[in-house]
């Protein structure tokens, strides 16, 4: 009695820890899981922070553009009222500056060009290959019918063969019977 009370024992011991490691491993699991899901709430939110601070920067920079073009216009509109040679200087520097602004728009029209087409050679690959696992999906499919129709059309031939056997069988007995 006493030897089975201590193999009980032990058991309960066993299975105790046992029970013990596999929770610590669901623990761990799950651990793992969260730890990656904060990794990457991590990463988006760092990426949200720089997006921000971009978009500071961009704010300050534009101010600044803003503020150093009324500036210009400023003394582009005093220096016309001195002088014609200075409406003309300035007439020419706007030229100059519309003429490098159009040649900056041309070259960052060009490259949206080449980021929109490539966008959408991406979005055709992707639409592509989400047609093809549609395809694949439905060919699976397809062929699981198939193959259900043919097991059954199978059962069927072999259940008619069965009963024609059936049939000759028992006009066999009835004629020998006779």
């Amino acid at each position: 009695m006493k030897q089975f009370q201590q193999v009980n024992q032990a058991a309960i011991t066993i299975q105790t820890h046992w029970v013990a490691t596999l929770k610590a491993r669901e623990q761990m699991k799950q651990f793992q899981q969260v730890k990656q899901a904060a990794i990457i709430i991590q990463r988006h939110w760092v990426a949200t922070l720089k997006a921000r601070q971009q978009q500071k920067q961009f704010l300050l920079t534009r101010r600044a553009a803003i503020t150093i073009q009324r500036h210009w216009t400023a003394t582009l509109s005093t220096r016309q009222q001195l002088k014609q040679y200075h409406n003309s200087r300035g007439a020419a520097i706007t030229i100059q500056r519309y003429w490098v602004a159009t040649l900056k728009a041309r070259q960052q029209q060009r490259q949206f060009q080449q980021i929109k087409q490539a966008a959408i050679t991406i979005q055709r690959h992707w639409v592509a290959t989400l047609k093809a696992r549609q395809q694949q999906k439905q060919f699976l499919l397809a062929r699981r019918a198939a193959i259900i129709i043919q097991r059954h059309w199978v059962a069927t031939l072999k259940a008619r063969q069965q009963q024609k056997q059936f049939q000759q069988t028992r006009e066999a007995v009835i004629t020998i019977q006779r």
